[in-house]
């Protein structure tokens, strides 16, 4: 991960991420859509910060999910056979 920030006379600071992006091939190096923007560089590198852990514990959570459904649904197949 990288954060990248900028500072602008008009907008004030603003960080780009760049992190793992999920692609068709798994995951890939990329720039995050998320602009985020700050008062200060140190402010908007904070914020770039948090969101991408925001985003971590969120992919967590999502593969978590996916896995508890996995089981789940093994576990109907299985009982489905078994009655057959």
């Amino acid at each position: 991960m990288r954060i990248v920030t900028f500072m602008s006379a008009n907008d004030g600071a603003i960080a780009r991420i760049e992190m793992p992006m999920p692609s068709k091939g798994g995951m890939k190096l990329g720039w995050s859509p998320v602009v985020i923007h700050a008062a200060t560089e140190d402010d908007a590198r904070a914020k770039a910060q948090a969101f991408y852990d925001a985003e971590l514990q969120r992919l967590a959570s999502k593969s978590a999910n996916m896995a508890e459904g996995r089981a789940k649904a093994a576990a109907t197949r299985a009982s489905n056979q078994g009655a057959a």
